[in-house]
């Protein structure tokens, strides 16, 4: 099968009247409770693992949930009300973004609208099977649209709708009975702090087959090396990416990943080895381009570093990693006007990065601007407040300076 986007398949899903209808509670649980349903994992001995929850998009039979659903496992068990339904394959794994598409048989299931437009503050309601408990509903709000979470960098929708064990691949809808997202997981140290994956990042997955046994125990090293990868246990990632990898050894995102553990581990030409394997295999892949050059910094590379953010950024613009890497390398290299360009552009996107202004305060300093590197700092410091202890030295030494006009 070739690979297509889901985006494809359900456009028309988004399409439908300008001004939406408010909901209550009760009638889009009656709507759409016949498109929920439990999803029960089992490994490559057979033993039940987990369960969690799935949404069917349509009567095509498209099911989405979380593939951590079904991490470490061979097949699944879907449930249906009172009815087991069998699926006919997995045609849908994205592993960064964690969702899984599993194709079963056509039948009267509820068209689900969809709708990527989210707003900080509007009702939501989640649908799942905590703890298996089929067709729980619970009411919140959207109190987040979190760009960047965890040390993968994900999108997340944080909402308050309460979300438990098997609530995972949960529909989430908003008051107008539109799909927005799919529940994926709770902050375990936080009180409340819940998130579902957006509807616009479903639509990215490629789709293509995976109901064989070979492709999913490499899905599942790959998912494995990525979770240790998260967890800073760099070493055992890397078993798990090369076992993939010798599956696999054409998947330029697994040299990537590999990389970046080999990174963790201060092996920077292990590192730089996997990036550029990376590269070869898909030249266009920019997120390699912006490791390889942070390792060849980390080498004192610097002309090299920068020749792969120029690179990255003459053919993706407004890619903020590679504005921020090139700042650092040109600050170290004592470049700083330039340096100040590439963080400005960071801070026109993201106000509140505070590396950013500390850098940008580090680049006036050096400059003797010491007005501005003050100002910098005070905003950094007003968008994180712990980092008063480290920059408040620096404030009133660069303050003496400018009072006395010591250059």
């Amino acid at each position: 099968m070739k690979p297509l986007s889901l985006f494809f398949l359900f456009v028309f899903l988004i399409t439908g009247k300008l001004f939406s209808q408010e909901l209550k509670p009760d009638e889009i649980f009656e709507k759409y409770q016949n498109a929920v349903v439990v999803i029960y994992s089992y490994d490559f001995t057979g033993a039940l693992k987990g369960q969690g929850s799935g949404v069917i998009l349509n009567d095509k039979g498209w099911i989405i949930t979380n593939f951590h659903v079904f991490e470490g496992c061979e097949k699944m068990q879907i449930v249906h009300g009172k009815d087991t339904i069998n699926y006919l394959d997995i045609v849908g794994v994205d592993i960064e973004r964690d969702l899984l598409i599993i194709k079963i048989s056509e039948g009267n299931y509820p068209l689900v609208k969809t709708n990527g437009k989210i707003k900080v503050g509007e009702k939501v309601y989640a649908i799942g099977s905590p703890l298996g408990l089929e067709n729980t509903i619970s009411e919140g709000i959207i109190s987040g649209n979190r760009a960047e979470v965890g040390l993968a960098k994900k999108s997340f929708i944080q909402i308050t709708a309460s979300l438990s064990p098997g609530s995972s691949g949960g529909a989430v809808f908003n008051s107008a009975g539109e799909l927005i997202g799919i529940s994926s997981m709770g902050m375990k140290d936080g009180n409340n702090l819940n998130f579902a994956i957006p509807i616009d990042d479903i639509y990215k997955v490629k789709l293509d087959s995976y109901n064989d046994r070979k492709k999913l125990e490499a899905l599942n090293f790959f998912y494995q090396g990525k979770n240790l990868y998260e967890e800073g246990k760099n070493e055992e990632a890397i078993k798990y990416y090369t076992k993939f990898l010798e599956m696999f050894p054409k998947d330029h995102k697994a040299f990537n990943y590999r990389g970046l553990a080999y990174f963790g581990r201060k092996q920077y030409e292990k590192a730089i080895s996997d990036f550029s394997a990376a590269i070869k295999i898909d030249p266009t892949f920019a997120p390699a381009y912006n490791n390889r050059a942070e390792a060849y910094f980390k080498m004192k590379e610097y002309e090299l570093s920068i020749k792969d953010f120029d690179y990255v950024l003459k053919t993706h613009p407004d890619n903020l990693d590679a504005h921020f890497g090139r700042g650092v390398v040109l600050m170290s290299d004592e470049s700083y006007e330039d340096a100040l360009d590439d963080f400005k552009k960071v801070i026109k996107e993201e106000p509140d990065n505070t590396s950013a202004l500390v850098n940008m305060g580090l680049c006036e300093y050096h400059k003797k601007r010491y007005e501005k590197a003050i100002e910098y700092w005070k905003t950094a410091i007003k968008y994180k407040p712990s980092l008063k202890g480290e920059l408040q030295p620096l404030i009133d030494y660069a303050d003496v300076l400018w009072q006395y006009n010591i250059k």
